[in-house]
Formats: C-alpha cells, structure tokens, sequence
C-alpha cells in the first residue's frame, strides 16, 4: 500500500488563479506518484469538523500578518490537518519529486528536508508521527511574540509557520524541541543542489527567473 503524502491547499484570490494553482498541483501529484506515494491534498473542508479547528482558527488569526488572513491561516493548520490524518509527509505542492522513496516516520524526531542556502530552513517538506503534527500545532498556537521578533531586519509583513521556524532554528529566545531536526534531502531552486536533489521546491524564484506560472515551466526545467 503506497504510503500517503500530504500537501494543503486553500484558495487565495488575491495570490493566485484557481486554475494556476490546480494545474500546478497536478504536476506534484504526477511526480510524488511515480515515486511511489499516495498524493492527498487537504484542505479545511477536513477540520470543519474538527472540535479544535474553531479554537485554533481563532487564535491564528491573532497572529500579526499582512501576508494576509487566508494564506496565513492555511500556513498553520496543514499542521493540524496532517496531524489529524495520523501524521507523515507534508509538503507544499510545489515540492516536485525526482526519486525521493517513500520513507516512515521516525518515532523519535521529525525532519524538516532542506539544502541550500547552507544554514537556511524553509518550509517545503517535513516528515513525523502524528504527535509531532500535534505539538508542532500547540507550539505554532501558543507562540508568544518578543521583541526580538520584529523589527527591520524580521520579516513582520511574512510571519507565519516558515518565520517561526526560523526563530526556533536560528535564535536563542525560542526553545527548539530535540526532536525537531534538519536533514538533507529538498533543494531551493535555483540553488545549486536543485539539479540532482531528490526533491525540489519550485518556490518563488521561479517568478524572478520568468518561470510562471510554474506549472507550465517546471517539467521543462527538469522532467521527473
């Protein structure tokens, strides 16, 4: 039985086109079933139902943004939609795979796959067990913003899961879990691992190169 992996999808009007978006999903499911997984994508329509999507939308929305309200609010709750569906990989639909085998999570950390830039982290894939979906939601939850959290040089108009991640991993006043981990294995385009990393996060990029919509240049730039 072909393990399941997960991406979120909420409609953004102002971001994006429905059907760019579809499109580009396709592309992610073609590649992520070819190499042997079972491609899901969740949206809210799995949490309406959910006893805690009333609470955690309410508190995530309190969150400061100016990304804006829907795309931010997506941000945290693929969390707890992944976490609902008993945990595994998550990644954005942008995450293409070129030959990542299916993998089980492991029962003591969860691995967030990120290359180049080296030292970065960016949210583009991320494998664990249900309890890590679990606390990584009460963490995102129970976030309490300091000052060291703003300002010039602290990306304030983008803050959400990614940001977060970044003050866990790069900073001394969040406390990282142990079990939260880096490893090798998901390449930023256009760094130079892209062109034989296993999996590849089409991110935005791809505009400032003149590669969009993605999904009409992604297979050209590297067929899967």
């Amino acid at each position: 039985m072909r393990p399941n992996v997960f991406t979120y999808y909420s409609h953004v009007p102002a971001l994006y086109s429905e059907e760019s978006q579809r499109a580009l999903i396709d592309v992610w499911a073609r590649s992520w079933k070819k190499a042997g997984w079972n491609p899901v994508v969740l949206s809210d329509r799995y949490l309406r139902h959910d006893p805690r999507y009333p609470m955690l939308k309410k508190k995530f929305l309190e969150h400061p943004t100016e990304y804006g309200d829907e795309y931010t609010l997506s941000c945290y709750m693929r969390w707890h939609a992944v976490a609902t569906q008993g945990g595994g990989m998550l990644v954005d639909y942008d995450v293409i795979n070129y030959g990542f085998a299916p993998r089980t999570p492991p029962a003591d950390r969860m691995i967030i796959f990120c290359d180049d830039p080296p030292g970065s982290i960016f949210m583009g894939a991320v494998l664990g067990t249900r309890g890590h979906f679990e606390q990584m939601t009460n963490i995102f939850y129970n976030w309490q913003i300091k000052p060291e959290d703003t300002g010039a040089q602290a990306n304030w108009w983008y803050y959400n899961d990614l940001m977060m991640l970044e003050r866990l991993f790069h900073t001394n006043h969040h406390a990282k879990p142990a079990w939260l981990v880096k490893e090798n294995g998901c390449a930023l385009y256009d760094y130079p691992s892209w062109k034989n990393s296993r999996l590849v996060h089409y991110g935005y990029k791809m505009h400032e190169t003149g590669h969009w919509p993605k999904h009409q240049h992604i297979e050209k730039l590297r067929p899967f």
